[in-house]
């Protein structure tokens, strides 16, 4: 599960405790070995997310437009309506509405998943 909170985007690492919380680390752990983590309430909603540990890194602005144009893709590339069209062409057409997060997310760079979201649809 992925939550994003001012910028920063945490993935859910475990959940224990009575009352259950998840515990969540920051997406920039591989990266950039930030140790950034927070809890959340198992039904809990994204205002009620407290930051435990703070990051080493700033808050990216657009992490909440990056997942949409990413849900977009996903959801173009997989879409009867284009099954013939190249995901180069699929790309472009998403990129539209979304012109700043394609240039930090050029086709280059996620050709590969494009490619894996058209062939495992379950993904």
């Amino acid at each position: 599960m992925k939550y994003i909170y001012h910028g920063f985007v945490y993935y859910n690492n475990n959940v224990h405790g009575n009352p259950p919380l998840r515990y969540l680390g920051c997406a920039e752990h591989k990266k950039n070995g930030c140790r950034g983590r927070a809890t959340i309430p198992v039904n809990g909603t994204v205002e009620q997310l407290k930051v435990t540990k703070p990051h080493n890194h700033p808050p990216d602005q657009m992490a909440e437009e990056k997942e949409s144009f990413l849900k977009e893709l996903k959801k173009a590339v997989r879409s009867d309506a284009m099954e013939g069209a190249t995901l180069k062409r699929v790309y472009e057409g998403v990129s539209e509405a979304f012109p700043t997060v394609a240039f930090e997310i050029p086709f280059k760079s996620i050709s590969s998943s494009l490619h894996r979201w058209r062939k495992n649809p379950w993904m």
